[in-house]
């Protein structure tokens, strides 16, 4: 079997344990969503993910995979990234990947998302915990800026 396909295979299997583990079902639909997010590249839309779950699974409707989206970000198996003016993006959540989990910046010019050191921003969450009481949650939102390409 191939490295990559292996990789995936072990993401969808991680994905799906942290599910029962925490005794929710897995239906054929979080099953589809999982495993398209564990062979699509980068942070796709929740549009994209549509795409590639239809290629995979075409019996599984868009709205579904929108709202299993949304149920899989909630019980922690997916990561959303809000990147300013543009669409939600995902991506399998860290121990389901058996990577950490990664800040993100994008690209006001060209869109390109890029993934960051999870620990970039640990003395901005430190000062505003202790200063002003506020717990951030990074790994949810995208730093906006310019690339090295665009600048």
């Amino acid at each position: 079997m191939d490295v990559d396909v292996s990789a995936n295979v072990a993401s969808v299997e991680r994905a799906l344990d942290r599910l029962r583990a925490r005794g929710h079902r897995v239906t054929g639909a979080r099953h589809a969503v999982i495993e398209a997010l564990a062979t699509v590249d980068g942070h796709p839309s929740a549009e994209q993910l549509s795409e590639q779950v239809r290629e995979l699974h075409p019996t599984v409707h868009r709205a579904t995979v929108y709202r299993t989206l949304e149920t899989l970000a909630t019980l922690g198996v997916v990561t959303q990234v809000h990147v300013g003016g543009s669409a939600t993006t995902y991506h399998l959540a860290g121990d389901a990947t058996g990577h950490d989990d990664h800040l993100h910046a994008s690209c006001r010019v060209c869109g390109r998302i890029i993934d960051l050191p999870s620990d970039l921003l640990d003395p901005i969450k430190r000062r505003l915990a202790d200063e002003s009481d506020f717990q951030l949650d990074p790994p949810h939102i995208a730093l906006s800026g310019t690339c090295r390409s665009c600048q």
